[in-house]
């Protein structure tokens, strides 16, 4: 009984905090003078993938981990088309984005931040960006082309390394849940080139996230009382408030907050508190479906606001822009309209992935859909002189 109410939940909570990481790392994108992207925690934000990778180890631990007759090309085939159209509609965006890069600069003097095709936009980063490979090795640039994509590449194979996990290991999987964990925190404390750290990052906390499903499986039984629920949904946020502001300050900070965001899952997913009932609120469910879009298409946005006032500065002569280390920053005279400015960026991205969830996610999963239905067709029994046969044509 308990095992097919799991199976029906769906974490509201959980959902909602794909929506708010995912603009956390848009303000973390951003830099504008005197703004809140320089505060200590926006600056800190870039922590939150780790949180995308516990959320997604622990949801897909709950809608695969304990099936039974899993397969391969089911499993795979939907997780592709989950993330794959998105990845490749927002990688033509930034080809495109590059020509324009060219075009300004041949034809007329304007440079961006990097000549057109180099560096991040090489040529021999395309390959890598098309076959989500980019973040494997130490041979591609894993920041290339859209730079947040890089997660995805690493997300996108740990699927297949989970389910093979589930159908092959039996009863170990759990074991396996729980070292792959412990030795990827080890090899980064140590600063381990054994594996690149992104791949590190992905192992510590995707498995981490099937592990903390392991852990609620046990307790989802209990039910938390409503004081202890909001108590410990305020104290593990509060920790992970202070944890990203003042991870620059203290070593293995990356690790600490990774598991705070195992602690953030187990205890938001029994949704016993007042934090949880607000994040059920429609605005917060609704950013948390359009999460991936806000994620993906957030770097190409503030790349076109970014040239747009860059291109103000040329004709205008004004400065408008800055380099700092290798980030633009822009600072449009006063911190009022900064932070409008980042409040407008925001808006665009929202709007954007309004559109690019209905247009590319949705559409994209339909594909997935339309290709099992017509599999299903092709190869439906049929009764012929009283013997089963199939269809092939």
């Amino acid at each position: 009984m308990l095992n097919t109410r799991l199976g029906k939940k769906r974490f509201e909570a959980l959902d909602a905090f794909r929506g708010l990481a995912a603009l956390f790392m848009v303000v973390f994108h951003l830099h504008l003078i005197g703004s809140v992207t320089e505060t200590s925690f926006f600056k800190g934000s870039f922590i939150f993938v780790e949180f995308f990778f516990v959320l997604s180890g622990f949801v897909l631990t709950h809608g695969y981990g304990f099936k039974k007759n899993l397969q391969f090309s089911t499993f795979m085939k939907a997780r592709f088309f989950r993330l794959y159209p998105l990845h490749l509609f927002i990688f033509v965006v930034f080809i495109i984005l590059e020509i324009f890069k060219f075009i300004a600069y041949y034809y007329g003097n304007f440079l961006f931040n990097d000549m057109p095709f180099s560096k991040g936009t090489a040529i021999s980063e395309i390959i890598p960006n098309i076959l989500l490979l980019q973040s494997w090795t130490p041979y591609t640039n894993y920041l290339s082309f859209n730079s947040p994509s890089w997660s995805i590449s690493i997300e996108f194979y740990l699927y297949a390394l989970l389910f093979l996990s589930i159908t092959l290991l039996g009863s170990i999987k759990k074991i396996l849940w729980t070292v792959v964990p412990i030795i990827a925190f080890y090899l980064i404390a140590i600063e381990s080139d054994l594996l690149v750290s992104s791949v590190l990052r992905g192992l510590s906390c995707f498995f981490g996230g099937a592990l903390t499903y392991l852990l609620y499986r046990q307790i989802a039984h209990w039910q938390p009382p409503k004081l202890l629920g909001n108590l410990l949904e305020i104290m593990v946020l509060v920790a992970v408030i202070i944890t990203v502001q003042t991870q620059f300050q203290f070593q293995y900070s990356a690790i600490v907050a990774s598991l705070l965001f195992y602690i953030v899952t187990l205890i938001f997913a029994f949704e016993s508190g007042c934090l949880s009932k607000l994040l059920k609120v429609n605005i917060f469910q609704y950013l948390g479906r359009i999460s991936y879009s806000i994620y993906m298409t957030h770097s190409a946005i503030i790349f076109c606001v970014t040239s747009i006032v860059f291109l103000i500065q040329k004709i205008t002569k004004t400065d408008l822009t800055l380099m700092v280390g290798h980030n633009r920053f822009l600072d449009l005279g006063s911190t009022t309209i900064n932070n409008l400015i980042v409040i407008l960026t925001i808006a665009l991205v929202i709007v954007a992935s309004h559109f690019t969830y209905k247009y590319i996610e949705l559409k994209g999963q339909e594909w997935g859909k339309k290709l099992d239905l017509k599999k299903s067709l092709f190869q439906r029994p049929i009764i012929n002189s009283g013997l089963l046969k199939y269809k092939n044509s």
